[in-house]
């Protein structure tokens, strides 16, 4: 019990070190054209060792005692409460097709660099034909020279001990890796650290004009369980109620949402009437914002995509799951001035516990509208049916922790943002989607990409703040 309690500090220098020496004694490949096995440490000690970093908040700030009824909001924290605003991220370029996304939205100013692509571990279990094969269809890059590990870290402490040793890190999945989250994963703590993200930001004032529909589904009667879904919809609750300026009278919390509850919040049909609409009657410069965390799926003939409510059944879709299509129809006749729509979801047709990695997209249907719509603004977590992985030190997606972190203020910062005090989609999509790639690649050694569809570049509500460096992403 004594090494749980050592320096963490410490701890990852030795760690480092040690990798180090693996690497400078030739056990690990050091010419990134051999592509031979590296030398593998396992890291349970290190996973068991860093865990306090992550342990969860006490009772008075765990999740709500009724899915239908959210906690009661933390005590309101002075500026000297509040840690320093950061001034620029810790990442120095982006992906390219990121960039290019910047520069359609903002021209010529974005002056990020353009990273090479991140590498994966080869999966055990494909052969180098079907390595060269995903090369070729999803341009994948395979590590050639890297310190494999067994076990998963957060992307925090991974990029702690490569700093400190000076290495890169390379977590391989195993043949067939449960889902994180899973009953044989790790277990979902609270979601409410996840304050963390955004308590250095000021909060905006309320805005009669914002309206927001929160549908966190977890518990089905016929599928497993959505893991991460009542952390997510719990997080998106805080995050929006308390620092982005939405009343709660105005916020439609759905908890294990029926398809009746789905019907009467947007409508049964294409072009038909529900609650969210009727709300948004009243207020014609509505600024709507719909957050889905749960099941989804794709259809046998890959023609519609569907969110699944908790009374679903596996494979009929069309009987038991709501139309995506049935959403955007209905959105974007609602009268809204902006819609922003955030599916915290995997749109493929296995709701199984396990990956198979390196997780490549698994169908030809995207969850996003077939074509831009405007005034919808659409983020999905994952590009068809890729599964939507798990942050490990806030438990809850990958996607919704880097939506927060962004909304809060990190995507108006160099090397993404502008620094002009505002969130734009563009920002926050390249800003989300290159920290879960990351985070994918680095702690899981698999894909995720999330995907954007968008009619324009549009303003999004954030907390305003003193504008950052002019040095723009």
């Amino acid at each position: 019990m004594a090494g749980k309690y050592r320096s963490q500090s410490r701890l990852i220098a030795q760690i480092a070190l040690a990798l180090g020496l693996l690497v400078a004694s030739g056990l690990a490949a050091t010419d990134a054209a051999v592509a031979a096995p590296v030398a593998e440490a396992s890291m349970e000690t290190v996973v068991a060792d860093l865990a306090p970093e992550t342990v969860p908040v006490s009772a008075s700030e765990s999740e709500p005692a009724t899915d239908g009824m959210p906690a009661p909001a933390a005590a309101p924290e002075t500026a000297s409460d509040r840690p320093p605003a950061r001034r620029r991220l810790d990442i120095d370029c982006l992906p390219e097709d990121l960039l290019a996304k910047l520069r359609d939205a903002h021209g010529p100013g974005v002056t990020a660099k353009a990273c090479a692509p991140g590498c994966l571990p080869a999966p055990a279990a494909l052969s180098p034909k079907q390595l060269d094969d995903l090369y070729g269809r999803y341009g994948v890059v395979w590590c050639r020279s890297c310190v494999q590990i067994t076990g998963h870290l957060s992307l925090k402490d991974v990029r702690r001990v490569e700093e400190a040793g000076n290495l890169e890190l390379c977590s391989i999945p195993p043949r067939q890796m449960p889902r994180p989250g899973s009953a044989s994963g790790n277990v979902v703590k609270s979601f409410s650290r996840v304050r963390e993200l955004y308590r250095a930001m000021p909060t905006m004032q309320e805005d009669d004009n914002a309206i927001a529909v929160i549908i966190g589904n977890s518990t089905y009667d016929n599928l497993p369980p959505a893991r991460t879904a009542r952390n997510d919809a719990g997080a998106m609750y805080f995050f929006l109620t308390e620092h982005m300026g939405f009343r709660q009278d105005q916020v439609i919390d759905l908890r294990n949402a029926a398809r009746a509850d789905l019907e009467r919040v947007f409508g049964p049909v294409p072009g038909s009437d529900g609650e969210l609409k009727r709300l948004i009657r009243a207020r014609p410069e509505a600024k709507v914002f719909v957050y889905y965390s749960g099941h989804g799926a794709v259809n046998a003939a890959q023609d519609e995509a569907y969110l699944l409510p908790v009374d679903a059944e596996p494979y009929r879709e069309e009987r038991r799951g709501y139309p995506l299509s049935t959403m955007y129809a209905n959105l974007e006749s609602s009268g809204a001035e902006q819609v922003v729509v955030l599916l915290e979801s995997s749109f493929g047709r296995d709701h199984g516990n396990h990956i198979l990695p390196p997780n490549i997209p698994e169908t030809k249907r995207s969850a996003l509208p077939e074509k831009p719509k405007a005034p919808l603004t659409v983020l999905v977590s994952a590009d068809r049916g890729q599964r939507a992985l798990m942050d490990l030190e806030y438990d809850v997606g990958l996607f919704t922790r880097y939506l927060i972190e962004g909304l809060a203020g990190n995507a108006d910062l160099a090397p993404v943002g502008n620094g002009d005090g505002k969130i734009d989609s563009a920002e926050l999509y390249a800003y989300t989607a290159a920290m879960v790639r990351l985070g994918a690649r680095k702690t899981f050694g698999l894909l995720q990409s999330p995907k954007l569809s968008a009619a324009g570049t549009t303003d999004l509500k954030a907390p305003e703040r003193e504008p950052a460096s002019p040095e723009q992403g």
